[in-house]
């Protein structure tokens, strides 16, 4: 069980979590997104007990985290900053990490080194960007801990890489249930693996839900600007466009939409579309003044 209570952290007067409350407490492939800077990184040092709260909490199994060694048997933190010793080979880390977690599965570790062509007698400062990623992901999977945190473990990866990757955590989670957290600023190429979505921006908790309440979360609205401009008047609009003089879009949260109640003419004068979530993100996180659209067309 994960639980984080008005989780605040400051770093130097620096804020980088604000009262983050949110809960998790079954086994979920959960995706924390959010764009660089959003405080994921902090977030998953803070449950893993790395880092101690400036203010509110973080639970783990009921337990305060910060460097509680139930936590830290339990939890597994991969990133890319992971610093080891430079002469340690990959085998010599696996069984380092063996000795640490109970679960730990050496057979399915050495399975993944082969099956990414990674020589287990390699030092890891000797890998590439994308060959360190992949075997941090190796050494997380094979840990089998019950809480496994993932933070942004495709950085470097080739394109085919990362669609393996994203395979592989799944196939993972569907062996081995558990609480799976991954961390990115890209929703689109993992979205199809996720059950839950926690959206982080500027160090708030902005949504936390099924990836299907993402799915419905906005729509596009377009017809003619004597159609659409009433509406627009009426609704906060995240982004506003023209399509030629005598077509305009805007997109606006669906539930806000269906409470207008408009008359039937003009429902079947205008289209209604739904936003993916990779879009809907974008949105919810798009910085504060518009978008391209409104700087050019002001």
């Amino acid at each position: 069980m994960i639980r984080c209570d008005e989780l605040t952290k400051y770093f130097n007067g620096t804020r980088a979590l604000k009262k983050c409350s949110f809960e998790i407490t079954e086994p979920t492939l959960t995706g924390v997104i959010g764009v660089n800077g959003a405080g994921k990184t902090t977030l998953f040092k803070s449950l893993a007990g790395f880092l101690k709260p400036t203010g509110g909490s973080a639970f783990v199994f009921n337990e305060p985290a910060f460097q509680n060694i139930n936590v830290a048997q339990n939890v597994m933190l991969i990133e890319e900053g992971m610093q080891f010793y430079p002469k340690t080979s990959l085998y010599e880390l696996i069984d380092s990490y063996q000795r640490f977690y109970k679960s730990y599965d050496v057979t399915l570790a050495q399975g993944l080194l082969n099956y990414f062509n990674l020589p287990g007698d390699a030092h890891y400062n000797q890998l590439s960007k994308g060959m360190a990623s992949t075997f941090r992901l190796i050494l997380a999977l094979a840990a089998r801990a019950p809480i496994t945190l993932l933070d942004e473990p495709t950085t470097g990866m080739d394109p085919s890489v990362r669609k393996d990757v994203y395979e592989l955590i799944l196939k993972d989670y569907i062996k081995s249930p558990r609480m799976i957290l991954i961390s990115s600023h890209y929703l689109g190429e993992m979205e199809k693996i996720l059950d839950q979505i926690l959206l982080i921006d500027e160090g708030r908790v902005l949504e936390h839900g099924a990836l299907e309440e993402f799915q419905h979360l906005f729509v596009a609205i377009k017809g003619s600007p004597e159609l659409i401009t009433p509406i627009e008047e009426k609704l906060h609009v995240f982004e506003g466009k023209d399509f030629g003089p005598g077509i305009r879009q805007i997109v606006v949260k669906r539930e806000e939409f269906k409470n207008l109640h408009l008359w039937d003419e003009v429902k079947e004068s205008i289209t209604v579309n739904s936003i993916s979530p990779e879009d809907s993100f974008i949105y919810l996180t798009r910085r504060k003044g518009g978008g391209i659209h409104e700087l050019y067309d002001s």
